[in-house]
């Protein structure tokens, strides 16, 4: 009877830039990487030496055969191993445990058949494995863009958030470290993240300006160039940071970017003037687009206890208000206990969980309500509005969903309409609302009003005496609780 064969083993692998191997005069092994060696000196592969030089990522592929059976499978070791590994495929994706700039692994794999002969001869390969350095970067528009922001300077309060990216050719598993240092590069300033980690909030940075430094370094030790923000090479993002100090419990929001001589702003910081003092109050221009991470926005309105979030003032096709995109930092806001004032002119979308509306109405279908129109408040005449110019942009009508809130009332609805208009009935045109935090707890006021206090050039709502009245009251009977 005939003895069974063993099977024989196939090995293969793609790679890059060329390696030569050879023996110097007192038989030490010499490489030359990338480069044509030493004519005078033999060069040649060694011991079956793959000729070229890899990265730590290893996609290797194998095959056997068998002359009077099957192949079932293979065992494969690395130099690094201590023991073979089992498989049945053919194919595998290695990360090599490189710690030095250039290293030298040795691959071996053998086929098993049916009979359980297994190849004497295993398949062998040496891979000469060059360390690659890491690469670090912010994530794609993280930082403050100059045309969001309408200038050069990117300020924000004592939270700040960055997002970044890392990249081996070794693979991301080698990245082993991410540092980073604020305003100084100096060689012990460097703080030390876990190599898996995409993010970081700072939080108390003290009043000015700063810079954020980032790097990453590999299991081997090599570590990535320097990424900053700001970074004047950068052509489309902020050239500056500054940090602004929290300043009182209010903050206005300045949600209209169009309004680029800040008339509207000037205006509110006339108004809290009164109520709340000179310089007692912050300010936030958010321009065209909110912060990239959601915890800087919550924790901008969690400093203060009230917020005047105002809207722009524009037609609906260049509408570039961004309070829809901030529902859940604006709820978390609310249920945390604090009040926020938003006034919006068009509602792009009534689903929002801070203020839950039943159904909305278009007060001006054809785009103008002309001023004169009263605004009436039920429990305080003295509280009554009118339209004081023209008001050329659609608005809303409102019906908040009651069912939503734990206390829901309405503060102004409009009078009864006269020749030309074309809402009927009364529509509310401004509610404030609690909801149940629990069964003896209610959450911050929230109040939504429609019609524009302002438009960039004037006051829309003073025709009866002036708006303030309306925050008067506010911070008066309402927010002061």
């Amino acid at each position: 009877m005939m003895s069974s064969v063993a099977p024989e083993t196939y090995l293969s692998l793609v790679a890059i830039d060329t390696i030569y191997a050879s023996v110097d005069s007192v038989g030490s092994i010499i490489y030359s990487i990338g480069e044509t060696p030493d004519p005078e000196m033999v060069w040649d592969t060694l011991d079956q030496a793959f000729t070229t030089i890899t990265t730590s990522r290893q996609v290797l592929h194998w095959w056997g055969e068998d002359a009077d059976g099957q192949v079932l499978g293979y065992y494969y070791k690395w130099s690094t191993d201590s023991s073979w590994t089992y498989t049945d495929l053919e194919s595998g994706t290695f990360y090599v445990p490189i710690r030095s700039e250039l290293d030298i692994f040795n691959f071996e794999v053998k086929a098993v058949d049916n009979e359980g002969n297994e190849d004497n001869t295993p398949s062998r390969i040496v891979l000469p494995i060059r360390n690659s350095e890491p690469t670090i970067s912010f994530r794609y528009l993280s930082n403050p863009q100059i045309a969001d922001i309408g200038g050069d300077t990117s300020y924000t309060f004592p939270t700040r958030t960055f997002n970044w990216d890392i990249y081996d050719q070794d693979g991301n598993e080698t990245i082993t470290d991410i540092f980073y240092t604020l305003d100084d590069t100096c060689s012990t300033c460097w703080i030390r993240l876990n190599g898996n980690q995409s993010s970081l909030t700072l939080t108390g940075l003290s009043p000015g300006r700063h810079t954020f430094y980032l790097r990453c370094q590999d299991i081997a030790g090599a570590k990535s160039g320097i990424a900053q923000f700001p970074d004047t090479t950068v052509l489309n993002e902020a050239k500056v940071w500054i940090v602004k100090p929290v300043i009182g419990d209010v903050l206005i929001v300045d949600d209209f970017p169009s309004d680029y001589q800040n008339i509207t702003l000037s205006w509110y910081n006339s108004i809290m003037d009164t109520i709340v003092g000179e310089n007692a109050y912050s300010m936030w221009e958010i321009g065209d687009e909110l912060p990239y991470s959601s915890a800087d926005l919550t924790a901008n309105l969690n400093y203060f206890k009230t917020v005047l979030w105002y809207t722009a003032y524009i037609n609906t096709e260049f509408q570039n208000d961004t309070y829809s995109d901030a529902d859940a930092s604006i709820n978390n806001f609310v249920m945390g206990g604090g009040n926020i004032f938003v006034n919006s002119i068009i509602i792009q979308d009534s689903t929002f969980t801070w203020f839950p509306l039943d159904s909305m109405i278009t007060l001006n279908p054809n785009g103008r309500l002309r001023s004169g129109r009263q605004i009436i408040c039920d429990f305080d005449s003295v509280l009554n509005l009118s339209i004081s110019h023209t008001i050329s942009v659609w608005v809303q009508g409102i019906w908040p969903d009651e069912s939503e809130f734990a206390e829901v009332r309405e503060i102004y609805h409009m009078a009864d309409p006269e020749s030309g208009d074309s809402w009927q009935g009364n529509p509310t045109v401004c509610s404030i609302g609690q909801f149940r935090k629990s069964p003896i707890e209610l959450s911050g006021k929230v109040v939504m009003l429609t019609l524009p206090l302002h438009d960039g050039l004037r006051p829309k709502l003073n025709g009866n005496g002036s708006s303030i009245k309306l925050f008067q009251y506010l911070f008066t009977e309402e927010f002061s609780e």
